[in-house]
């Protein structure tokens, strides 16, 4: 049975990550405005309305802000997946697939257990073909691979052997 082979991938901060927060923040708001102004609404519960909103919204743009990760690349080695910094510094990570779009992976990854603990929270990325055409085909292998050494990955080689 074959493994994926190393690969390098590029993965990049969502830039439209804060507009979009932004815009159903706003649109929140111009809800909440109709509401009071279509239904008459005084008083406290006017004010626990738009207290309501505003902490939502503030919650909304920091965990935002928290979930979205730094320029660098996702690198494969064949013994698990690592991440490469701006500064070249690799720190294996714990990729996980959220959705296989075809031309594009929406994946989370988290540092390895027993690193940082500033960082245990997952980052997110939407990883697309247009990134690089020419090693995509390698990172999609290299996504639904298990590392070498995985007792898994030995035991379903076998069970293909025997069959």
């Amino acid at each position: 049975m074959h493994n994926a082979p190393p690969v390098m991938y590029p993965v990049g901060r969502f830039v439209w990550g804060v507009c979009g927060v932004g815009a159903l923040a706003l649109m929140g708001a111009l809800g909440l405005l109709c509401w009071q102004v279509m239904s008459g609404a005084v008083g406290l519960m006017v004010w626990i309305a738009w207290a309501l909103w505003a902490v939502s919204s503030t919650l909304a743009l920091w965990l935002e802000s928290r979930e979205s990760s730094e320029p660098g690349h996702l690198v494969w080695r064949g013994d698990g997946w690592c991440w490469q910094d701006q500064h070249l510094q690799e720190h294996p990570v714990q990729l996980s697939l959220l959705r296989d779009g075809g031309l594009t992976l929406w994946v989370s990854y988290r540092m390895a257990q027993g690193l940082e603990k500033t960082n245990a929270w997952p980052q997110f990325a939407i990883v697309a073909q247009t990134d690089r055409p020419l090693a995509w085909h390698g990172f999609r292998c290299a996504v639904y691979s298990r590392p070498l050494g995985d007792d898994r990955s030995s035991d379903s080689a076998k069970s293909l052997m025997a069959i």
